[in-house]
């Protein structure tokens, strides 16, 4: 099929326009490989329009990489959104590995760093992030082995006090919620409850704003010993047991 004309729609890509009215997109790369600007006739239409969608997608998969550094499985699951052709998308991971842009190292060092330096993310959390990344349990431990008991134990303490600067529950309330909190960020129990037994916090303060706001509540209601048995309810249901 003879090449009328050529057009610049893009960054490296071209329309090629053919002498019975259609046309085709194809990336400056595949024109040079194909020696079309010489040729000025398209051979096999078909090995070209292939071997173009191989070369977008690559390309596709490069600047996704670029922004952010991704797992295989990330790659496979974004590049399923051009293609069901799951031996073309083989062939481009294999392509991207080839070429160092996919490395498995390299991206759990970097993912577990990213999470120890701007995250609070414990091992456990980590770990299972990176399951659903696609990446085995052993690989991930070897890199997780990092994590040892003093930075376990630095990182708990560290999001400990950062708490109790803004707390207003009772040291009871405030532990529980620091259990929670510390369990779904990742950490094991074992390690939040041995750090939690230090921890001391004098909530006499935030008792007695509690009774005043409790008796400015229930006074209108009620009055002597009802009143104090209700304040002494509720300071027990708030983790005030004395």
């Amino acid at each position: 099929m003879k090449i009328d004309r050529y057009k610049k729609v893009g960054k490296n890509k071209y329309k090629v326009y053919l002498e019975d009215g259609n046309d085709l997109t194809l990336y400056e790369d595949v024109i040079l490989k194909y020696e079309l600007l010489l040729k000025k006739e398209i051979e096999n239409i078909e090995e070209i329009t292939n071997y173009n969608l191989k070369y977008e997608l690559y390309d596709k998969a490069l600047t996704l990489i670029s922004h952010h550094i991704r797992s295989e499985k990330e790659i496979n699951e974004y590049l399923k959104k051009y293609t069901k052709d799951s031996n073309l998308i083989e062939e481009i991971i294999d392509k991207l590995k080839e070429n160092n842009f996919l490395n498995e190292e390299i991206y759990l060092k970097s993912y577990i760093n990213d999470k120890i330096n701007f995250s609070n993310s414990g091992p456990l959390k980590i770990k299972r992030e990176l399951l659903n990344l696609g990446f085995e349990e052993n690989e991930i431990d070897n890199y997780l082995a990092k994590f040892d008991s003093y930075l376990i134990k630095e990182r708990i303490e560290k999001y400990v006090n950062k708490q109790i600067k803004s707390n207003k529950k009772s040291l009871y309330i405030f532990k529980n919620k620091m259990l929670v909190n510390l369990i779904n960020l990742g950490y094991e129990k074992s390690d939040i409850l041995s750090f939690l037994d230090t921890v001391s916090l004098d909530d006499t303060k935030l008792k007695e704003l509690e009774i005043k706001k409790l008796r400015a509540k229930y006074s209108k209601k009620y009055q002597g010993e009802e009143l104090e048995n209700i304040i002494k309810r509720k300071l027990y249901e708030h983790g005030y047991f004395n």
